[in-house]
């Protein structure tokens, strides 16, 4: 069995994992985040305040918070990228698809040794390498099944 997922689907997915990550950091994060002042000059002000006031009594857990909006924008980096450059299997594709979830997972092992600002977090780390590596995973399987299917041919 082939894991076939279209250019469509990719781009829908990775538009989601955008809209997940911007509602929980809009809904439930510090209003002092440059994403307000976004809102705020395409006249959402009012809205975000009105969903706020709604959702202020929930209880979500700080992962959710803090931590899942970081992994929903990688995986939505990967997805959107794989999409762009569907048609392109070389290195270049791989290496501009690496590039964001690498960086953000060297900046956390960075922090983890005091060599950037930050505070390191194992969560974060998680939450980067989380979508990296199913990504990597399928692109394995896809890679092993041609190659079991050229060899079934032969």
């Amino acid at each position: 069995m082939r894991l076939r997922v279209t250019v469509h689907q990719k781009v829908a997915l990775g538009i989601s994992f955008l809209v997940c990550g911007c509602a929980i950091y809009l809904l439930f994060r510090s209003k002092t985040l440059n994403i307000y002042s976004w809102c705020s000059a395409l006249g959402l002000s009012s809205f975000i305040d009105t969903l706020r006031i709604w959702v202020r009594n929930w209880n979500i857990p700080d992962f959710v918070r803090f931590c899942l909006p970081d992994g929903l924008y990688c995986a939505a980096y990967i997805l959107l990228i794989d999409a762009i450059w569907h048609k392109d299997k070389g290195i270049i594709k791989i290496i501009i698809i690496l590039l964001v979830p690498l960086v953000t997972i060297s900046s956390e092992l960075l922090q983890l040794f005091g060599k950037v600002r930050g505070t390191f977090d194992i969560y974060d780390l998680v939450c980067y390498s989380f979508p990296l590596l199913v990504y990597l995973s399928i692109i394995c399987y896809q890679h092993y099944t041609v190659k079991m299917q050229k060899q079934a041919c032969v």
